[in-house]
């Protein structure tokens, strides 16, 4: 409270009567005289003292009315003293007596208590209604400030401005009153704040010849002449403000201010100077600000800190990233580093928020990508450049790339692209394009993108110069439809080969007999499958990997048609191999000799089932139809023996019911009647919507019935109703609902569904299969919860899809490299596998968890057994031969894993084979092979130029044979082209610390450099 303009005050309060009596206090009547000597002291300021005095007149007198000018002043000064009560006190004078003179003065007087007490909304309804013809003029302006201060507090700017205007100072006058300048501040900050420039600049340069505002105000004002685009104003008055002594507030936003204006004016030296003083100190700055430095040292040469600044705001996704991504690459090509300039340049062609950055990125981009050896890149990025840019001035330069690159590539796909998009094509281009469409959609094919693997196989199609890369072409056709199931079109496919291939002979002529075999016997059309799995054995030998399992489809073929004589000589062939399928060759051998009356030679078979292959996915199967034969013969006593070996050896079987039912008709025959009924009973509680749920019904009724009981069967009939209702529809229809959900991929949406269905029909057929599919849904957006519903659904082993299932818990441990839980997973996927492209699958995740826990012979036994078993799943042959090559190799037979190695580049054309290509350089390299290990290395791009991990690779095994054979030069070149043009990091850092080696350096300062320059995001996709 500033008392001096309370003394003041006084005497507008007490009025000029009291002045005169204040001096002639001894005249006063004793009942006044405390009331005039609180007058006197309270113009003195003793506001202490004269609240006693008045409290004195007021308890002497003791009358409310006589003393309501007292009560005034006792609160008042209160108020000054700052006691606790004294704002009631003034609250309660104004309550009692609203139509008193002093009641505007006390409100007045409270006004100004809130504001010094920072209550702004209070002082505004206070002070706006204060009695301004009873003020002097200085507490008249002081009302105006802070009038106007309160609504700005309150952010009434509007009502603020009103009250600055009126106080402000003019700036001509010496003798401006105390709040002027003030006024002149706020007045000019609230139209700059509404952009109202002229005014706000006007009130600012007023209030700047104030002392107190003299070092605030030069950055506001230099900031609306920056706003205003003065920008010569900018640099004349930031300059002088920044020469103020001493410093002005705020000098580093005007230095950057002034820099901005210089670097407008395209005086870069000048911008450096105002930027750098912005910039000293700071941790961060505004992407925008950090830009413009950059672009500064960019066009002052000064290209490591335009590096420094540009990163920080490249990886924005707005056109101001893009354009720093851009100029960062430019930046590095000052600097020699093509590769970081080819990081750079890709980022600022895929942001594509300036279409003219685009362009020009995206030719550099090329450009760098050609001078590192990357031709394909060159093809890939300006594949689209005349579409997305038809009237460029670069056509020309981007024609001439192209080409050039076009021609150094064996990369199918832009090949393609870029033949595609030739005006004219002369007939050799059009039988090139047949090739390299062909080996693209065999790459695609390789790739499992089957749908895309036949549309490029249409595209060689349309141009047969090729007679044999035709029949190719409709072979793959054929495959791919195959394993997507599309048997009709797989015929037609395979169908084609044999009407287009130049000779019967042919490769492809003979496998379509095994693929249009398969896709007959997918169908059920046995007679035909039969045919072409004939032809095809006849057509090939005994030696080949396929031959024992066609040899099976053939006998499979004979035994659908009862030709049951000739399916036993074909089964009795497979036995006697060594073929992996000779289980299941038994088996079928034990079931047709049953279905012939040979008993004694089917139980015989299926019992070699089950002793011979105990882990094999047959053996329930053998025990079932070994029982069965026991049965069907009218020996049911060994018959309940065989179905209890089932029952309680082998409970996830599918087909305990079946055993179940069978063994309760053969106790009934037994006159074993209450185990008949426990086990009828058995299968309709456990399994009520089994197949054999019926037949367990019926024998149920006949069994009680002879036993007296009938008032038991209605239980179990409303259970098998229950479980098997006559109207599913509705139930049906909304688990297709949720299926539809499931495969559109629309998984959050299916999951509620599936819960729903499962809580709404329990006892439902269908809730095995909505288990399944809800915990797919869910391992498709959380893995964690979905795995362990995924688990549940394997455990329970009810759901048709429960291989699937396997399967993905399988891959899913195998990927967090839980090795010992995929191992597990693998094996039962292994053992319950209904197909071989199934068990080959179960087997290559076996063989691959196996080597990574370093279980080599396990490794080894795996591999053995997919590659005797063929190449039904896709390149599980290729995998299991690289594979087994590693192990040897692990376990140190180096000769062994040579000859492996060999094999499989030699078969295989996959990633499979370009990596064994690169460990037969390097294991002959640490047999000190030197000059075989380089053939064999140089060798490597002529196969798989496309596989850039084991390309570089194989250039480093180069680089380690000529500094073996002390050829220094070469191999410090090879290191260096590598840095300069492998696209792989990982391969780079390699080559960066093998160079550092030969040069005689530690390392370590090279490799901490490469770790500084690589993301810590970054990773390789080595394959295997």
């Amino acid at each position: 409270m500033k008392l001096a303009y309370k003394i003041a005050l006084a005497s507008v309060l007490a009025g000029g009567s009291h002045v005169v009596a204040a001096q002639h206090t001894q005249a006063f009547t004793s009942d006044e005289r405390f009331y005039h000597e609180g007058i006197e002291l309270f113009d003195r300021a003793k506001y202490g003292p004269a609240q006693e005095a008045f409290k004195k007149y007021i308890e002497l007198i003791g009358d409310n009315a006589r003393t309501a000018d007292a009560q005034f002043y006792y609160a008042l000064s209160g108020l000054y003293l700052l006691h606790p009560d004294a704002e009631q006190l003034i609250l309660d004078f104004v309550r009692k007596y609203p139509t008193h003179p002093k009641t505007a003065l006390a409100n007045y007087e409270l006004g100004l208590y809130y504001f010094e007490r920072k209550n702004y909304k209070k002082a505004v309804e206070l002070l706006k209604l204060a009695p301004t013809h009873l003020l002097s003029i200085k507490q008249n302006k002081e009302l105006e400030f802070k009038l106007g201060y309160s609504y700005f507090a309150t952010k009434d700017f509007d009502n603020a401005k009103l009250y600055f205007d009126k106080n402000k100072a003019t700036g001509f006058r010496e003798d401006e009153h105390r709040f002027g300048y003030a006024s002149s501040y706020y007045a000019g900050y609230i139209s700059y704040r509404k952009g109202d420039y002229a005014s706000a600049k006007a009130d600012l340069k007023v209030a700047e010849k104030n002392e107190a505002y003299a070092n605030i105000v030069p950055y506001m004002i230099t900031e609306i002449l920056y706003k205003e685009n003065d920008i010569y104003e900018v640099i004349r008055y930031g300059e002088a403000a920044l020469a103020k002594k001493p410093a002005v507030q705020q000098a580093d936003e005007i230095a950057l201010l002034v820099g901005d204006a210089y670097y407008q004016k395209a005086d870069y030296k000048t911008a450096e100077k105002y930027f750098s003083q912005y910039a000293e100190g700071k941790r961060s700055l505004d992407p925008v600000v950090q830009y413009k430095i950059a672009f500064t040292d960019y066009k002052n040469n000064n290209y490591k800190n335009a590096i420094a600044n540009f990163k920080e705001v490249a990886l924005k996704k707005d056109a101001l990233g893009q354009n720093a991504a851009y100029y960062l690459g430019l930046s590095y090509l000052k600097e020699n580093n093509k590769q970081f300039a080819l990081t750079a340049f890709d980022q600022a062609r895929k942001n594509d928020k300036d279409k003219d950055v685009t362009e020009a990125a995206t030719l550099k981009y090329a450009q760098v990508s050609y001078e590192l050896g990357n031709f394909r890149e060159v093809i890939n990025s300006l594949s689209e450049f005349h579409k997305n840019y038809p009237d460029s001035e670069q056509a020309e330069e981007v024609d001439k790339l192209l080409s050039e690159a076009y021609f150094s590539s064996n990369n199918y796909a832009e090949a393609i692209r870029h033949i595609e998009s030739m005006e004219k094509k002369t007939w050799r281009i059009l039988q090139t394009y047949q090739r390299v469409t062909y080996h693209h959609a065999v790459n695609l094919f390789n790739d499992a993108k089957f749908p895309q693997a036949v549309a490029m196989l249409e595209k060689s199609l349309q141009y047969p110069y090729d007679k044999e890369v035709t029949a190719a072409s409709h072979f793959v056709k054929g495959e791919a439809y195959s394993i997507g199931q599309r048997y009709d079109d797989a015929i037609n496919s395979y169908g084609a080969v044999f009407r287009t291939s130049p000779n019967a002979k042919e490769d492809y002529y003979t496998k379509s007999r095994y693929g249009i075999g398969y896709a007959y016997y997918n169908t059920k059309e046995y007679d035909k499958a039969m045919t072409h799995f004939k032809a095809y054995l006849d057509a090939i030998k005994p030696s080949n990997p396929n031959y024992n399992d066609a040899t099976l489809r053939l006998a499979d073929t004979y035994y659908v048609n009862k030709r049951y004589n000739e399916a036993l000589n074909l089964y009795e062939r497979v036995v006697s191999s060594s073929s992996p399928d000779r289980d299941y060759a038994l088996f079928q051998k034990g079931v047709v000799n049953s279905i012939i009356g040979r008993n004694d030679k089917a139980a015989q078979a299926l019992q070699e089932v089950i002793t011979k292959f105990p882990n094999s996915r047959y053996v329930d199967d053998a025990q079932y139809q070994r029982a069965l034969v026991d049965f069907e013969s009218g020996n049911y006593q060994a018959a309940v023996t065989g179905f209890s070996t089932l029952i309680n050896g082998m409970p996830d079987s599918k087909l305990v019911p079946h055993a179940l039912q069978k063994r309760g008709i053969a106790y009934s025959n037994l006159q074993q009647n209450d185990k008949a009924i426990a086990d009828q009973q058995r299968v309709l509680n456990e399994y009520p919507d089994s197949k054999v749920a019926s037949g367990a019904l019926y024998s149920l009724q006949e069994v009680l019935g002879s036993e007296n009981r009938t008032n038991e069967f209605d239980v179990y009939l409303n259970k098998y109703k229950s479980a098997n209702p006559d109207d599913s529809a509705l139930e049906t229809i909304e688990f297709n609902a949720a299926k539809n959900l499931y495969f559109s991929q629309k998984y959050d949406q299916a999951i509620p569904k599936f819960e729903s269905y499962i809580q709404s029909y329990p006892k439902s057929k269908f809730v095995p299969d909505a288990k399944y599919f809800l915990a797919d849904s869910y391992l498709r957006q959380d893995q964690t919860k979905g795995l362990e519903r995924m688990k549940a659904v394997i455990a329970e082993n009810k759901s048709e899809f429960v291989n699937r299932g396997i399967q993905r818990v399988a891959d899913i441990e195998f990927e967090a490299k839980n090795y010992p839980e995929a191992i597990k997973y693998y094996s039962r996927l292994r053992d319950l596998a209904t197909n071989r492209k199934e068990q080959q699958t179960a087997l290559t995740g076996l063989m691959q968890s196996y080597y990574r826990t370093n279980d080599y012979e396990a490794t080894k036994r795996v591999a053995n057994e997919l590659i005797s078993q063929g190449n039904a799943a896709l390149n599980a042959y290729n995998s299991a031969l690289l594979f087994r090559a590693k192990a040897s190799y692990a376990q140190g037979n180096l000769d062994q894993a040579l000859k492996e190695l060999r094999e499989t580049a030699q078969t295989a054309s996959d990633v499979n084979g370009a990596e064994a290509h690169y460990l037969v350089s390097e294991i002959l390299h640490k047999q000190k092979k030197y000059k075989e290990s380089l053939d064999q290395a140089f060798d490597f791009n002529t196969k798989f130029g496309n596989y850039d991990y084991w390309l570089g690779k194989s250039f480093l095994i180069i680089a380690d044979n000529y500094a073996a054979q002390n050829e220094m030069f070469q191999a410090k070149a090879t290191l260096n082209s590598i840095i300069q043009n492998a696209p792989n990091k990982e391969i780079v850092a390699e080559a960066k610390q093998k160079l550092a080696k030969l040069d005689g350096k530690s390392g370590q300062n090279e490799t901490q450099q490469l770790q500084d320059s690589i993301p810590a995001n970054d990773s390789t996709n080595q394959q295997n």
